[in-house]
């Protein structure tokens, strides 16, 4: 599709506990936001993990539209993760100055031209971090925000944002998104999970992940049945 960023066509992830998420399909649109929905256990974390060519052993596929076929080192130069579950997020425990620098050495990038992005983003998203706080002195929704820019350091065509509604209430949450359709006008394309729908913007699109339910257990035997029966001669 000529109007899409991302083209996920029937993606399925099953591991020996059973499957994760199965037969998704969506496509991203650049410089939108997409929010993938769904309550706890629907598979939200594997399947950004799964967009960015960093998940093994799934079916269907994921292809950058216009440039297949798409290997996922492919899906990894052009994708970045603000935060991923507990796997991909600041150290609580650097200062926010520190952060930048160490975002800007992981992704090879100069720290004074990432110092630079830092400082163009708060101005687009009207929020200032403080440079001498340590990041668990943001409050949550900054924290957030200062996750989705570290990400920015190094320029990405897709950022993924996992947990959006993170230690949020919902009017929070609503803020949170204002500042993310922000950033999607400014021409980046982001890519979201949340597991609460009602502060998702109407004119984010949406991927809704059911929960997968578990095999049912066997019917209970028959208390009155006999346990065995013996063959007789």
């Amino acid at each position: 599709m000529s109007d899409a960023l991302l083209v996920v066509e029937h993606l399925g992830l099953a591991t020996k506990a059973g499957p994760v998420f199965t037969d998704v399909s969506f496509t991203v649109a650049p410089g939108a936001v997409t929010v993938v929905v769904g309550p706890s256990g629907s598979g939200r974390s594997a399947l950004l993990l799964a967009v960015t060519g960093r998940m093994r052993g799934l079916t269907g596929s994921v292809g950058l539209a216009g440039r297949s076929p798409s290997r996922p080192r492919d899906l990894r130069a052009v994708t970045s993760v603000a935060r991923l579950s507990r796997l991909v997020e600041p150290e609580g425990r650097l200062s926010v100055a520190e952060s930048v620098t160490e975002r800007a050495l992981i992704e090879g990038v100069d720290p004074a031209a990432a110092e630079q992005v830092v400082t163009e983003l708060e101005e687009l998203l009207g929020v200032s971090f403080g440079r001498d706080l340590l990041v668990d002195q943001l409050d949550a929704c900054t924290q957030t925000l200062f996750c989705v820019v570290l990400a920015l350091v190094r320029p990405a065509e897709l950022v993924v944002l996992d947990d959006a509604d993170r230690s949020l209430d919902l009017a929070t949450q609503r803020r949170l998104f204002d500042a993310l359709t922000r950033l999607a006008a400014s021409g980046r394309t982001l890519l979201v999970s949340t597991a609460e729908i009602a502060a998702v913007p109407a004119s984010a699109a949406l991927v809704a992940l059911p929960s997968v339910q578990p095999p049912a257990p066997p019917a209970p035997a028959d208390p009155a049945a006999p346990l065995t029966q013996k063959k007789t001669a």
